[in-house]
């Protein structure tokens, strides 16, 4: 029987429709999310579980990989006779055959969210495979808290699903997936992680991040606001902006503003200021003054070459925003 089950639940891994809309918990995903397969990697997942208060259990092992989050209480873990401090925020991974049991707090108890999970190899490339065997060999076992991890917001935002409006269940599904892949990501030892580039092409968080500039442009998003929303740290979010796009978060977002402002530019007649408002620019002199940085032109100037000549001007490769990167 699966870690923590105290009853069979239904298994059917139905495919989500695109526009359903459910209530969404932990245990909620073993309705449709136990297979996933993609061009890289095919994976099964046996079970997730959430428990709000574990005590204890006997000493166990388990033919597949465990990975655990720990949402509230402290208690310790122990892998192969090794003894782990547990707190919440941590994560930790029990391998296949390694013999391990949980403890939490008497009296107390230990919160925990976890899934069971397994590579299909003949269905995945040769550097998933390899990447996972190399996991089965880590002796990396604990990711305390204090260390900032995809792995933890992958899990804070399944959790926040419920109240955060993410209830569809085909994007929970890729968030899902985005976490199994992140068990890589974080349980390799430091060397492994030099020689495998097992990852997601981009995180789900960033994902939510560009989308929610995309769509809400006049509201001039705040750094600290857009951290806040997607429920992580600014340091985290920034390291995402750095590793995945190369750039900071003050010149992406610029970028789409301009980008969003040579559309509106183009296709309507809408007056600057209109314009400026739109793409959450403070003013019309703040809007000419970017877009002169960007294009060499100002919005006026690019609108009547626009006309005039049915050809767009390209934005500038490295456009001098000057303004210091987060």
């Amino acid at each position: 029987m699966p870690l923590f089950c105290t009853s069979t639940p239904s298994y059917n891994n139905r495919e989500p429709s695109e526009t359903e809309v459910v209530p969404i918990s932990i245990n909620d995903l073993n309705t449709f999310a136990l297979d996933f397969q993609e061009s890289e990697a095919t994976f099964h997942v046996y079970y997730w579980g959430d428990i709000k208060e574990h005590f204890t259990h006997s000493l166990h092992k388990h033919s597949f990989f465990e990975c655990c989050y720990i949402t509230s209480g402290e208690g310790f873990y122990i892998d192969d006779s090794l003894r782990y401090d547990l707190h919440a925020g941590d994560c930790f991974l029990s391998k296949p055959g390694v013999w391990h049991r949980i403890e939490g707090t008497p009296g107390v108890g230990i919160g925990l969210v976890y899934f069971a999970f397994e590579l299909m190899e003949q269905r995945s490339s040769t550097e998933f495979v390899s990447g996972y065997h190399r996991l089965l060999n880590t002796n990396r076992v604990l990711v305390q808290a204090e260390t900032p991890s995809t792995m933890a917001d992958l899990w804070r935002t399944l959790m926040n699903a419920r109240h955060s409006g993410t209830s569809n269940p085909q994007m929970l599904k890729h968030i899902a997936y985005s976490l199994i892949l992140s068990v890589f990501q974080l349980f390799l030892d430091e060397d492994d992680h030099r020689k495998t580039a097992i990852k997601p092409s981009e995180s789900i968080l960033l994902s939510q991040a560009k989308l929610y500039i995309r769509d809400n442009l006049s509201i001039r998003i705040k750094f600290q606001d857009l951290a806040k929303h997607l429920h992580t740290s600014e340091r985290q979010l920034s390291r995402l902006f750095k590793d995945e796009l190369n750039e900071s978060f003050s010149d992406y977002y610029r970028k789409v503003k301009i980008q969003a402002a040579t559309s509106l530019l183009k296709t309507t007649g809408f007056s600057l200021k209109q314009i400026a408002e739109l793409t959450g620019f403070y003013s019309i002199h703040h809007f000419t003054k970017a877009y002169k940085q960007a294009t060499e032109y100002n919005p006026g100037q690019w609108r009547k070459m626009e006309q005039s000549s049915a050809c767009e001007i390209p934005l500038a490769k490295h456009p001098p925003f000057g303004s210091p990167s987060r």
